[in-house]
């Protein structure tokens, strides 16, 4: 690296990827706790030399080449880092400073430093040693074998919904008719898709976890992954106005929750596309026959947002349709030869994270070749609107977003614009409309705010992340009133941030709640506005 590439860093400002150490004099132990954690996380550069602010301000140069050496000696020190990664730092001459880099790889295990293990939250190092849920999702993370892939002890076959082998038999029958799954049973379906495999001394079948996300039924599903789930929701409102509480206070208008195999999920989805998104007259040129121009756009990132989830995490995935746009959010597993932040299209070509989930839905024709999915969104997105936009975020959540209409301002009411043949204002037929924000007024929660906040950016003002997390607190509070036996964990999930936000969040709250008997099992008391 040169010098100017450093200057640029250091006036970026510090982030997931890039930290600031002044070490003029020695190398400070929190240097090694970044080390561990870009080697954690996803790699990351430290700028040694350059304060909290960016200003480069320089090492000693008598000592330059001793802090580099010290820090090899460091990290090369199976006592200290385990295992010990290789790395070199670099010294560079800066506008007459002495500095030095360190360019740390996405590690391909899990690290650990002085004994303990250290992951990267945003611009911080989180110590993780001691939170055994943090611990196995950055063990999962650097797992070498896909979730899918695993076996589930004490799953079978009578676990697995029958109807829904059924279900896939009679989507062949009018594809596929030749297709071998029409003569093959359950069981056998299985073997074959390597969705099981048989154990010929006891012939036991033994099913992995792509076979339960995919065919199981509801009750196995809650049993093995009680926090695998998909929300399908409709906001009768734009983007950026779902984002300005002023403006639109409700959080959705519609939604609809589910926890049921894969299969039945796709099917949900397309119910839940097609009521929705506004349909639009399309014929292909040299046929006589119309195509459904919406599906053929959102079938690919319906089935993106299926089969390419990190189903290890417990997180769960999100279909959210904006009168503007469609923005999916899922889990997803960091690798290195997928670059982290925002991504174009071309960049996802020939990568899926689940190759079991992948085949079988192509066996139904709901996904094609590799890198298909892409092309098809390529093709049909300026059909559909010519000015659509798709931005894409990759962190530990995939944030995909399309904008598929455009909006104007006409007499202070809002007005869609679409091109071609979609009508003006199109879409859920009026009564509809009403019904759907009678039940969101109903069932809508002021204390739940931030129940499902979406950002496609990280850079927010401290203002605003305060205001934020009073409000999540606030749902904290309306979400112990209800469910007063309800865990961090769930919380958590709720909410879509870490477990420990919420435990912090409980400390500011300690004066007003509190957790009478044990860890598990006990329960939640408001020691202020009981009956509130």
């Amino acid at each position: 690296m040169n010098a100017e590439v450093f200057v640029k860093l250091s006036k970026e400002g510090e982030g997931t990827k890039v930290e600031y150490k002044t070490c003029t004099e020695k190398v400070s132990e929190s240097l090694y706790e970044t080390v561990c954690s870009f080697l954690n996380h996803s790699g990351g550069k430290i700028l040694v030399g350059v304060k909290d602010n960016g200003k480069i301000v320089g090492v000693n140069p008598d000592k330059a080449e001793a802090l580099k050496a010290s820090i090899i000696t460091v990290i090369k020190n199976p006592e200290l880092f385990l295992p010990c990664p290789y790395f070199t730092p670099q010294i560079i001459e800066v506008d007459g400073n002495t500095v030095l880099l360190l360019d740390i790889p996405c590690g391909q295990y899990v690290y650990r430093y002085n004994g303990r293990y250290w992951d990267r939250n945003g611009e911080a190092d989180i110590d993780v040693t001691d939170h055994p849920e943090l611990l196995l999702s950055l063990f999962e993370r650097k797992n070498p074998h896909l979730f899918e892939e695993r076996i589930v002890d004490g799953l079978t076959i009578e676990d697995l919904d029958h109807e829904t082998f059924q279900y896939c038999r009679n989507i062949l029958v009018a594809k596929k008719p030749n297709h071998a799954w029409l003569q093959l049973s359950d069981e056998e379906i299985l073997i074959h898709t390597r969705l099981a495999k048989k154990d010929f001394s006891t012939g036991e079948l033994k099913l992995k976890y792509a076979a339960l996300i995919l065919f199981g039924k509801e009750e196995a599903i809650e049993d093995f992954m009680p926090r695998y789930r998909f929300e399908a929701l409709f906001h009768m409102c734009t983007y950026e106005q779902y984002n300005d509480m002023k403006q639109f206070p409700n959080r959705y208008d519609d939604r609809r929750t589910m926890r049921c195999n894969l299969i039945k999920v796709y099917d949900q989805l397309t119910q839940f596309t097609e009521r929705y998104l506004p349909d639009k007259f399309y014929l292909p040129l040299g046929s006589t026959q119309r195509e459904d121009l919406r599906w053929d756009l959102f079938r690919e990132i319906v089935a993106n947002l299926c089969v390419h989830a990190d189903y290890s995490t417990g997180y769960a995935c999100f279909y959210h349709v904006f009168k503007d746009r469609v923005v999916t959010k899922n889990p997803t597993r960091l690798l290195p030869e997928i670059p982290e932040g925002e991504l174009t299209l071309q960049q996802l070509n020939n990568y899926t994270k689940n190759p079991l989930l992948v085949r079988v839905f192509h066996e139904l024709a709901w996904v094609e070749d590799m890198g298909s999915g892409t092309r098809n969104i390529m093709r049909y997105a300026p059909l559909y609107y010519p000015n659509y936009k798709v931005e894409i975020s990759n962190g530990t959540q995939f944030i995909f977003s399309i904008t598929y209409m455009g909006l104007s301002q006409e007499n202070g009411q809002m007005s869609q614009e679409t091109d071609g043949n979609v009508l003006r204002n199109q879409g859920m037929p009026q009564e509809n409309a009403i019904g759907n924000r009678q039940m969101s007024q109903e069932n809508f929660i002021e204390l739940d705010d931030e129940d499902f906040k979406i950002s496609l950016t990280d850079n927010v003002s401290s203002k605003k992340n305060l205001s934020k997390k009073r409000k999540r607190q606030q749902g904290v509070m309306g979400l112990i009133k209800k469910n007063p036996n309800i865990t961090m964990e769930e919380m958590a999930d709720v909410f879509d941030v870490d477990p420990r936000t919420i435990h912090r969040d409980i400390e500011d709250l300690k004066n007003v709640v509190e957790h009478v008997g044990p860890t598990k099992g006990g329960y939640w008391k408001l020691i202020k506005g009981e009956n509130n």
